[in-house]
């Protein structure tokens, strides 16, 4: 290999992508770690242990190295399952000193992002089981689990709040996707409105449903605000991402009548259960405060909540048919098969499908059908120029 030109070096290194083998021609000679270190250090992933956090550390501190880094994600795992332990469950970690330090670790690697002149994104993998300093995957205390999921946030609007304050050039992280997070009260969160001048284009909060919440707490309906996370209104944010991929999310407390982004152009909803009545603070009032700019509305598995048979039913119908009057900008809209439907607190499972509504107003689900396909198709045609 030292003899090839390094063209042909070039591409051998841009068709290998495996981390080891990218490694081992890093080590070949000072011309291939030049061409693999753009590639290599392009997405750094940092694991949940007291050594990852450290040897990232030594990537950080490298001006070398550092300015190839693009992209940061924590604690990535692939098909592991999201499990929290009760308060009182014996198999609960109490190592402190242990958990202390992993804290600390994590603290001084996230604050450190600042450093990172062409960093743009940062995804933060939440799971309650870390890496032992003896190497054995370890169940955290859900006290403790919440405790990191707000060290690590902190730190990383720290970092993002020396940026903004900085005279460089630099933008900033642009991208923030947070997975697993299990929401604390509003206050826990102070740190995020305290950043009035906030880089984020693209904001992704998949939360923790109120099924996998009551697990943990016993409570049924009892779930913090994603309203809480979502920065203070700018205009940057171009695309935002609400969802609850494993189950039901609904929090009474949720406001977002205070929150409008002028640039919003994307918005994508998972599981999200409405409220029984039209509110200024709702999902549908929040969607519509951005119909002059919203391009792309996603509503995947979302429910109205129906308080009780006593009381009047927001039908799906005429929510479809309020967003094709007014969201005329729109140009692509996604809602899985069958559309949204209905739900009603349940007294042992908490929030769960209706199944009996159907049954019980006639004509409603092919009303809510009939309405959901008009939409879709009027966002169509407005796309393709023929309205």
């Amino acid at each position: 290999m030292h003899n090839l030109p390094i063209e042909l070096v070039k591409e051998i290194v841009d068709n290998v992508s495996d981390t080891p083998d990218l490694f081992h021609l890093r080590a070949v000679n000072s011309t291939c770690r030049d061409l693999v270190d753009p590639t290599l250090f392009r997405r750094i992933c940092i694991g949940n242990s007291v050594k990852s956090a450290q040897n990232v550390m030594q990537i950080f501190a490298s001006p070398s190295l550092a300015q190839f880094i693009h992209e940061v994600v924590y604690d990535p795992r692939d098909n592991h399952p999201f499990l929290l332990l009760r308060s009182n469950d014996a198999e609960a970690c109490c190592d402190e000193i242990e958990i202390a330090e992993l804290e600390e670790a994590l603290t001084e690697t996230f604050t450190t992002l600042s450093s990172l002149p062409n960093l743009e994104s940062v995804t933060l993998n939440f799971w309650p089981s870390f890496i032992s300093q003896s190497g054995v995957e370890t169940r955290e205390h859900p006290f403790w689990f919440t405790s990191r999921q707000l060290t690590v946030l902190h730190s990383v609007y720290h970092a993002m709040k020396n940026n903004s304050s900085s005279p460089s050039p630099y933008p900033g992280i642009r991208s923030l996707t947070l997975n697993n997070v299990v929401l604390m009260p509003a206050a826990s969160y102070d740190f995020v409105r305290s950043l009035k001048d906030s880089p984020l284009t693209h904001l992704s909060i998949s939360v923790v449903s109120n099924s996998e919440l009551f697990a943990w707490s016993g409570s049924k309906t009892l779930n913090g605000s994603v309203q809480a996370l979502l920065p203070v209104p700018n205009e940057r944010l171009a695309t935002l991402e609400i969802k609850s991929p494993r189950g039901l999310y609904h929090s009474p407390s949720t406001q977002f009548s205070t929150h409008t982004y002028p640039s919003l152009r994307s918005l994508v909803l998972e599981n999200i259960v409405l409220d029984h009545a039209t509110s200024t603070d709702g999902v549908e009032e929040f969607i519509l405060r951005h119909k002059n700019t919203l391009k792309k509305l996603e509503m995947r598995s979302c429910v109205n909540y129906v308080q009780s048979m006593a009381t009047p039913i927001r039908r799906w119908a005429t929510i479809w048919e309020q967003l094709k009057e007014e969201l005329t900008e729109l140009k692509e809209v996604v809602v899985d098969d069958g559309g949204c439907g209905y739900a009603v607190l349940n007294t042992s499972e908490g929030y769960v499908p209706h199944a009996a509504l159907a049954a019980s107003t006639p004509g409603l689900l092919q009303d809510d059908e009939q309405s959901l396909k008009d939409f879709c198709e009027c966002v169509t045609a407005r796309a393709a120029g023929s309205l």
